[in-house]
């Protein structure tokens, strides 16, 4: 089976190199040479020989040393995808935490992997032209809907819909203080991680959020068209629109103002599976509501029994972990054709799965192989 990790990414190869990977991991953690040293059992001044590269690194040590900075051991002998070092030079680097930024460089090295090994296929670039007003916001999320075959109401599947545009949307609990989500282009898909700790409505904001980064090739705004905060507004404009488009939205509230705005406001929390402040954001935004009346409801958070009397269920999305469902099959299909391992196969699934969940495979025998062979074009 092929559990290469490292193909089409270069490798490190001195022990200098392998010494400037365990410094870099260790400041990122935060720890320091002593801490380190304490964690893997190994006096201080070796760990300071080995980030100089002055003393060789046995196998059990960076094993230790992988768990203690808590990075997968590849990471320690190949090099980050451009894409993941391109970002960390732009200033929006600095606003990500560590989780976050950690989950999205794993994600991000293990697609880059599938798509080295043709597991999982390219596709062409979306290019959108980013949005330099709110009317750009809203025809730029009706263009990406239609882009998608979606029709004027609700997203159901919003991971599956990403998909579709070349999004591999990947959902991790990651803790209330890591941030919303994250993206990164590696070759011509888009990978976004999104902290599965938030709300569930939040999280599908947060997604497509990303996916507007994505749609537009704006992956860390290393010089962005607009100030940085400017092309977020827009963004959160294009996510608004794209989740509850303004005909849709009309429409519920046509069937429910008539008799109560908090009940017709409830209904496009529910059925638009946003959260309450979205909800009652996109309605201002409409001039289906005005500000005053969009604080008052603000003001009183949605309730559960306020969702329950509507008589709609709401489904929760990107429940962590989670991952893309075209993804996931082509790491299954990769598993079935003896590509990769067990434990690779989990690995890549994000714990989704045991190994005790994975599909049996049959035996290959000779004769089978060769009648196989035969019937090929």
């Amino acid at each position: 089976m092929c559990d290469n990790r490292t193909m089409g990414q270069p490798a490190i190869r001195t022990q200098a190199d392998l010494g400037r990977r365990i410094a870099q991991a260790r400041e990122d953690s935060g720890k320091t040479q002593a801490e380190l040293a304490d964690l893997v059992g190994l006096d201080r001044t070796a760990v300071v020989r080995l980030e100089a590269g002055s003393r060789r690194v046995s196998a059990t040590e960076l094993v230790a040393i992988a768990s203690a900075l808590e990075r997968p051991i590849d990471w320690f002998v190949t090099e980050s995808p451009p894409a993941v070092i391109s970002r960390r030079q732009s200033p929006i680097a600095a606003r990500l935490s560590r989780r976050l930024d950690l989950a999205l460089e794993n994600t991000a090295r293990d697609v880059a992997f599938l798509i080295e090994q043709g597991i999982l296929p390219h596709r062409g670039r979306l290019n959108y032209a980013a949005p330099q007003s709110f009317a750009n916001a809203e025809d730029l999320a009706r263009s990406v809907r239609r882009e998608a075959g979606l029709q004027e109401g609700p997203i159901r599947d919003l991971q599956s819909v990403c998909e579709r545009l070349g999004l591999l949307a990947f959902s991790f609990e990651l803790g209330p203080d890591s941030g919303d989500a994250a993206y990164v282009e590696v070759n011509d898909l888009g990978v976004a991680v999104v902290n599965g700790a938030t709300d569930p409505g939040r999280r599908r904001f947060s997604l497509t959020h990303e996916l507007g980064h994505h749609v537009v090739g704006d992956a860390y705004e290393p010089e962005p068209r607009l100030g940085a905060s400017e092309t977020e507004r827009m963004l959160n404009s294009f996510a608004a629109h794209f989740l509850m488009p303004r005909s849709a939205v009309q429409n519920t509230w046509d069937e429910f103002g008539n008799q109560s705005a908090r009940l017709a406001a409830t209904a496009v929390a529910v059925r638009f599976r946003v959260s309450w402040t979205a909800a009652c954001n996109q309605l201002r935004d409409l001039g289906i509501i005005g500000s005053r009346q969009r604080d008052l409801l603000v003001e009183d958070d949605l309730k559960k029994g306020e969702m329950l009397e509507l008589g709609e269920r709401w489904v929760p999305e990107l429940e962590p972990p989670s991952v893309p469902p075209g993804y996931a099959k082509a790491v299954i299909n990769a598993y079935r054709a003896r590509r990769l391992t067990r434990a690779r196969t989990v690995e890549l699934l994000h714990l989704t799965v045991t190994e005790a969940d994975l599909p049996a495979i049959e035996e290959t025998t000779l004769e089978r192989l060769r009648r196989e062979l035969e019937a090929e074009p």
